[in-house]
C-alpha cells in the first residue's frame, strides 16, 4: 500500500550532524540520577546550550566559523523553513568530506544557506553529475567561495566548469582521484569559466599525455599545477608550441601558405573589398603591425580551438592585402584601411566553430560581453602564461626532451620532480644537479631554494656528466657554448689507505695484556673505558698513547698521546700491528705518566 505522504529523506541531515557535534542538549545528564550524585556539566569550546526555535536574536552557533563534519554519514541537507540564518549564518570553512551525499540539490541547498563560506570541502561523496541543475539553480550560492575539493567524486569537466561560472571567485580547486584519463575542456571557450582559478590540483588521475594537460594552457589566471601521481608520459608537444607560442604581430605568415589559407574562408570574406585592390597591389606591402595586433586579438576571441591555426594565418593575409600599397603609403590611408577591416570583424556579429562555419552571434557594438559566452583574451596566445608552479612528482616521464621543454613556460620558477624513471640511477645528489642545470629559469627544485653559486656547478657537472656520452642532451650545446670546453675532473680517493678495522697490542706495565681487534670509527672515550676495565681502573686516571708500527722499524719509538674523547682512532691513523699504551695516573704527587722521551720496548 503506497503512503499518503511525500516519503522523508532516509540517513542523516547535514543540520543534524552539525547539531549534534556542536550543540549541547540541555536535558543530556551524567551517573544514573541518583540523589547522592553531583552532576556537573562542562560547557566548552563551540558547544552552546541548544535552544530550538529562536525567534530573534543572535544565532544559535553564530560564533562558529569552521564546521568540520567528515565521516558523519550525511546523506541530506535537511534545511529548516527558515533557513540556517538563526543556526549558523557565519560559517566560513565547511568540510563534509568522506559522507554519503549523492545529489548535487543537497550540495548547493547547503552552498546556498551560508553566503559566508569561502572553503568547502565534498570531497569523497559519490555525487551523481547534473550539470543542468547548476546551470539552473534559482538561488545564488557561493558568492564568496575560493577554495574548493572535489576529490574523489567523480565530478565530470562539464560540472566543473558549470561550477565555475556560478562562483565568481573561485581561486583553488582540487581534483584528485576522479579517474580522469581525458580533460574534456576547450581552452578557447571554458577558460573563461575558471578565469580566476590561481591553483587546479589533478594528482593522483589517469592522464596519460600531455596533450589533455594542453587543453588548460589558457587559463588566465593559472599559476599552479599539480599533477603528480598520473602516468604522463611527456610534458610538451612540440609542435603545438612552436604553431600556438609564436606571436602573430611579431612575423608574417609566408605568401604561399597564406593564400591557401586565405581561399579556404574566402566565401566568408565580403567580396566587394577583395575586388577594390588592383593586381599591382602584389608588389611590396608595408604593414602596421599594431593594428594588425588589435585586429587579430579581437577575432582570436570569438575563435574556438580547431579553427584557431587557420585562421591566424588567414586573417594576417587579408589584412595585408587590403593594405595601402606603395613605397611609402600614408598613415592616413593605413590607418583607414585597418579601421574598415577592424570595424567588419566587430560588427559583423559573427564568429567561427570548429567545424570553420561561420555562425551568427549577438552583435558586441557596445564592448560587453557575458563571461558564459566569449572567451578570455588568452594573455596574447601565450600557454601558460600566469604558470609558477608545476608539480609532476610520480610520473612517467623519461625523456630530456620533456624535461627541456618546460623551458617554453614563461613565468615557471618552482618545480616538483621526484619519482620519475629518468635518471632513477642516479644518486639523488647528482640527479639534482643534472635537472638543475636542465632548468635554468627554476629557483626552487623539489621544496628547495636553488643557489647561484649551486647552479653554475650543477651546470659544470652537467657537461662533466655527458662529455663522454654519445646521446647528449640539448642542454648540452647550450651549456658548452656557456662555460667552453671543461677539463675532466681529477679523481682524489680519500679513502686509500683506510681500514675499517685494525689489528693492535694493548701494553700496560711494559707487558701485553691483549691483543684487539678495534674498529677505526669508535671514539677515544670508548677505547679508554675498555682499557680502565681491563686494567681495573678508573677511567678519569687511565690516559692512552699510541705508538705507530713504522716506528719500530724505523727506530724512532714515538708516540701520540689520545687525548680527545671524541674523536675516532681513525684520526690518529692507527694501522694493524701498532701499540696501544696504557698509563694510569692516580694523582697529582704520585705521576707515573709516560713522557715524549721514554723508550718503549718490543715484547
Amino acid at each position: 500500500m503506497g503512503s499518503q505522504h511525500q516519503r522523508k529523506p532516509t540517513g542523516r541531515s547535514f543540520v543534524q550532524a552539525l547539531r549534534d557535534k556542536y550543540c549541547l542538549d540541555p536535558d543530556e545528564g551524567f551517573g544514573d540520577g541518583g540523589t547522592d550524585f553531583v552532576k556537573i556539566m562542562f560547557v566548552t569550546g563551540p558547544r552552546t546550550p541548544r535552544k530550538e526555535g529562536r525567534a530573534g536574536g543572535k544565532a544559535e552557533l553564530g560564533h562558529l566559523k569552521t564546521a568540520v563534519l567528515d565521516h558523519s554519514r550525511i546523506t541530506y541537507a535537511g534545511i529548516p523553513p527558515g533557513g540556517l540564518t538563526n543556526l549558523c549564518p557565519n560559517i566560513t570553512d565547511l568540510d563534509l568530506s568522506i559522507n554519503c551525499l549523492s545529489s548535487w540539490r543537497e550540495v548547493l541547498s547547503v552552498l546556498s544557506e551560508l553566503p559566508k563560506v569561502k572553503s568547502v570541502s565534498f570531497s569523497f561523496n559519490l555525487l551523481h553529475n547534473d550539470k543542468n541543475l547548476i546551470d539552473t539553480w534559482a538561488e545564488p550560492f557561493g558568492q564568496r567561495l575560493e577554495h574548493v575539493m572535489l576529490n574523489g567524486t567523480g565530478a565530470a569537466w562539464d560540472v566543473i566548469t558549470a561550477l565555475g561560472r556560478r562562483l565568481p571567485q573561485l581561486k583553488e580547486l582540487h581534483l584528485c582521484k576522479n579517474g580522469y584519463e581525458m580533460i574534456d575542456f576547450d581552452s578557447a571557450v571554458d577558460s573563461a569559466a575558471l578565469a580566476r582559478l590561481e591553483i587546479l590540483t589533478l594528482s593522483e588521475n589517469h592522464i596519460r599525455s600531455w596533450q589533455e594537460v594542453w587543453k588548460l594552457r589558457f587559463l588566465p589566471s593559472l599559476q599552479s599545477l599539480v599533477l603528480s601521481g598520473n602516468p604522463l608520459e611527456d610534458l610538451v608537444i612540440p609542435e603545438v608550441i612552436d604553431s600556438t607560442a609564436d606571436d602573430p604581430c611579431s612575423k608574417t605568415a609566408s605568401t604561399r601558405e597564406g593564400q591557401e589559407q586565405s581561399r579556404q574562408i574566402s566565401d566568408h570574406i565580403p567580396s566587394s573589398e577583395a575586388e577594390s585592390q588592383s593586381e599591382d597591389d602584389a608588389a611590396d606591402i608595408h604593414v602596421n603591425y599594431s593594428e594588425i595586433q588589435d585586429l587579430v586579438r579581437d577575432v582570436l576571441g570569438k575563435v574556438t580551438r580547431s579553427s584557431l591555426e587557420n585562421l591566424k594565418k588567414s586573417v594576417l593575409e587579408e589584412f595585408r592585402s587590403k593594405c595601402t600599397v606603395g613605397d611609402s603609403p600614408t598613415e592616413e590611408n593605413q590607418s583607414d584601411g585597418s579601421r574598415e577591416l577592424s570595424g567588419q570583424s566587430q560588427n559583423s556579429g559573427q564568429s567561427f566553430e570548429q567545424s570553420g562555419i561561420i555562425k551568427e552571434t549577438p552583435s558586441q557594438s557596445d564592448g560587453g560581453v557575458s563571461s558564459q559566452t566569449r572567451p578570455v583574451d588568452h594573455v596574447h596566445l601565450t600557454p601558460f602564461a600566469q604558470l609558477k608552479s608545476l608539480s609532476v612528482s610520480d610520473t612517467s616521464v623519461s625523456g630530456w626532451r620533456d624535461l627541456e621543454g618546460l623551458r617554453n613556460f614563461a613565468k615557471l620558477d618552482t618545480l616538483r620532480i621526484q619519482g620519475i624513471p629518468l635518471l632513477n640511477d642516479a644518486s639523488p645528489e647528482d640527479r639534482r644537479q643534472l635537472f638543475i642545470a636542465s632548468l635554468p629559469s627554476i629557483t626552487k627544485l623539489n621544496g628547495s631554494r636553488v643557489a647561484d653559486n649551486e647552479r653554475e656547478k650543477a651546470e659544470r657537472f652537467f657537461l662533466r656528466h655527458f662529455a663522454d656520452k654519445d646521446d647528449k642532451p640539448a642542454t648540452y650545446r647550450l651549456l658548452k657554448e656557456k662555460h667552453g670546453e671543461l677539463s675532466p675532473v681529477r679523481q682524489v680517493d680519500i679513502r686509500r689507505g683506510f681500514h675499517a678495522w685494525a689489528e693492535v697490542r694493548l701494553v700496560y706495565g711494559g707487558r701485553t695484556v691483549e691483543e684487539a681487534t678495534l674498529r677505526t670509527n669508535e671514539t677515544i672515550g670508548k677505547l679508554k673505558n675498555y682499557c680502565a676495565r681491563l686494567v681495573k681502573q678508573y677511567p678519569p686516571w687511565v690516559r692512552l698513547y699510541h705508538v705507530a708500527k713504522n716506528s719500530w722499524e724505523d727506530g724512532t719509538s714515538e708516540m701520540q698521546e689520545l687525548f680527545l674523547d671524541s674523536l675516532p682512532l681513525s684520526r690518529y691513523d692507527v694501522k694493524d700491528g701498532d701499540e696501544i699504551l696504557i698509563d694510569v695516573s692516580r694523582s697529582a704527587g704520585h705521576d707515573c705518566r709516560l713522557t715524549a722521551n721514554t723508550k718503549v720496548t718490543r715484547r
